[in-house]
């Protein structure tokens, strides 16, 4: 399974790919650092081999384009199997205006920051991406 993390924070980007590499369910992880390096990430890898990401955790506020904005960007774009892409929003705003935002934009799951591993884990279950097991849960 392939991770894209878009995070304009170094840190919370750095500790999110940790996370995602400790918890050992994906075969590649790339970080971005806002929607819009997000965008030409993705055109350039669906164009060059047709491969996207299984889930993007994608946080919501951040320079040039938004989280917000990259959802409604990443609609208009063509890209190769794009319904099988999971949106996971991955933000410190416990704002029940963005979790409304964001249900109303069709993304049914909502994180909040800092990233864990149960977290992670829970949330691929629920999108019906990865199995539980119990090495992750102990």
């Amino acid at each position: 399974m392939n991770l894209l993390i878009i995070d304009d924070d170094a840190i919370c980007s750095f500790i999110n790919t940790r996370v995602a590499q400790t918890s050992g369910m994906f075969h590649r992880i790339h970080a971005v650092h806002n929607g819009q390096d997000a965008l030409e990430f993705l055109k350039s890898t669906s164009r060059e081999n047709g491969v996207n990401p299984d889930v993007i955790l994608l946080d919501l506020n951040m320079p040039l384009i938004n989280g917000f904005d990259f959802i409604a960007a990443l609609k208009d774009t063509p890209l190769a199997n794009k319904e099988n892409i999971s949106i996971v929003i991955l933000t410190s705003s416990d704002d029940s205006k963005d979790i409304e935002r964001a249900h109303s934009m069709g993304i049914d799951h909502y994180l909040q920051k800092p990233l864990t591993i149960n977290d992670l884990q829970a949330t691929l279950f629920a999108l019906g991406k990865y199995p539980r097991f119990s090495r992750v849960n102990s």
